[in-house]
């Protein structure tokens, strides 16, 4: 509401910048002496000097006087229609600034803009209550974990997700490896040749991998728990995994000193050598096949235990706590910008209309000059054609004494005094007016001014609250 209220009044402040020239000649130039071509003054002064007319008693103008008079009234006429138009657009164009209006609308943007700010940071701090309150709840039992199990003065290792990419390429490249050199080794006895010894060989590397990774992260990594009897537990890993790895290895290595593939009946041939004569390999091979499965399973033991934190769960529990504190952190920036944009918002909009405030004054001067520029032509006109009408008259007057025998009318001597006509609307916007008005537009500036302080002052107290939301009080908190 408070962005559509804004805008409105930026709008409503945006004011066509032009100004109306008034030229000299707008009313016209009375061209005295055309005029008195055309109403053939001089020959019917002349003429009528002749026959003494008018008589000198005469107090009423005759038809050439009055013919001179309907000209120049109708030139003042046409003069006056013009400035009058003219001055009544200016009257319009002050009228269309709206100053008042547009007063009363800027008193009320500081207001609804502090408000929205209020709204939008009390909307931002339920939102982040919400999260605060997920992140103690995992704060909580992420320092009970580490005070139940002894690990308050460290924190779990932790690993990105190209490290862990590697970790998991050792397991496959151990695995690959393993086959690879296993294959060779019962390649030799087996009756499918490379293929067969290959397939037997990836079974017992599966095998010996995929048991010692089980039993490394669920079973032996449990020895580092405080408990005795997860200690218990974890030496009863170590010894399954040193039982299990001898024997799949010595497996693997009686597998070789027999005869055929597992469909073949290997298989029995193995389980009876592994429990009459375990340790009995005839040949050097089967011991180094027997050596380089323990040592793979060996390493895939260390890799295990150093793929993540040794103590279980700890790592999960780590990367839990690090996410979630990154959301709240997230989720106070962007709170934080959200306030801030507004603020950055309105500053530019309230400068805005600072900026068209002025723009508005300028136009309001321009107008003025112009109209007082139309009222000094206006007034220099009516003294032209008092000029006009002094030469027009002496024309007349002049011929016809010079052919008179008789004396002529008095007021042949007498200045014809044409009356000016004032406008009407040329005195409807007084300078008090306009003083009153550019004293309003300098206290609106300051309005302005004091409007960007308060929203400033407003965000600040925002930011202020965002970065004590910890102390809020429950009260607080909920609104």
């Amino acid at each position: 509401m408070s962005e559509t209220a804004l805008k409105k009044l930026i709008k409503n402040f945006k004011t066509p910048q032009h100004d109306y020239k008034i030229s000299t000649e707008l009313f016209g130039q009375f061209d005295a002496n055309k005029v008195a071509k055309e109403l053939d003054l001089e020959k019917k002064g002349t003429l009528k000097g002749a026959e003494n007319k008018p008589a000198a008693s005469s107090q009423i103008p005759d038809e050439v006087e009055s013919q001179i008079s309907e000209r120049l009234e109708a030139a003042k006429t046409v003069a006056n229609e013009i400035a009058e138009n003219q001055i009544q657009t200016y009257s319009d164009r002050i009228s269309n600034l709206d100053f008042e209006g547009h007063f009363s609308e800027l008193r009320q943007v500081g207001p609804i803009v502090i408000n929205e700010i209020q709204n939008k940071t009390q909307t931002g701090l339920n939102d982040m209550n919400t999260r605060r309150k997920k992140l103690l709840d995992i704060e909580k039992e992420y320092t009970h974990f580490r005070k139940k199990n002894g690990l308050e003065y460290r924190t779990a290792k932790m690993t990105s997700s190209v490290h862990n990419f590697f970790r998991i390429l050792v397991l496959i490249i151990m695995v690959s490896a393993e086959t690879i050199l296993n294959g060779s080794f019962l390649a030799k006895n087996n009756a499918a040749g490379i293929l067969g010894g290959s397939f037997d060989a990836f079974s017992f590397a599966f095998i010996n991998i995929g048991f010692s990774v089980i039993i490394t992260i669920f079973i032996i990594k449990q020895i580092v728990r405080p408990a005795f009897i997860w200690k218990i537990i974890g030496l009863l890993g170590i010894a399954a995994w040193i039982a299990i790895v001898l024997i799949i290895n010595l497996a693997l290595a009686h597998f070789r000193e027999t005869s055929g593939t597992f469909l073949n009946g290997a298989a029995n041939d193995v389980v009876q050598r592994l429990w009459e004569r375990p340790l009995e390999l005839e040949e050097l091979k089967s011991w180094v096949l027997f050596a380089v499965g323990s040592l793979f399973a060996a390493i895939t033991l260390a890799d295990v235990i150093t793929f993540s934190d040794i103590f279980p769960g700890y790592s999960k529990l780590q990367e839990k706590w690090d996410e979630e504190q990154e959301e709240y952190k997230e989720e106070f920036e962007f709170a934080l910008q959200d306030v801030t944009d507004i603020k950055e918002d309105y500053q530019d909009t309230l400068k805005k209309i600072g900026d068209d405030l002025t723009i508005r004054q300028q136009e309001l001067d321009k107008i003025l000059t112009g109209k007082n520029r139309l009222i000094s032509v206006y007034e220099s006109h009516q003294d032209h054609l008092q000029r006009s009408a002094d030469v027009l008259f002496s024309v007349y007057f002049e011929a016809n004494k010079s052919e008179r025998t008789k004396p002529a009318p008095k007021r042949y001597d007498l200045q014809y005094k044409l009356s000016k006509t004032k406008l009407s609307s040329g005195e409807n916007f007084s300078v008090n007016e306009t003083k009153k008005i550019k004293k309003k537009i300098s206290d609106a500036k300051k309005l302005l001014d004091d409007q960007i302080s308060d929203v400033l002052n407003t965000v600040s107290a925002s930011i202020e609250q965002y970065n004590t939301i910890d102390k809020l009080d429950e009260s607080q908190k909920n609104g």
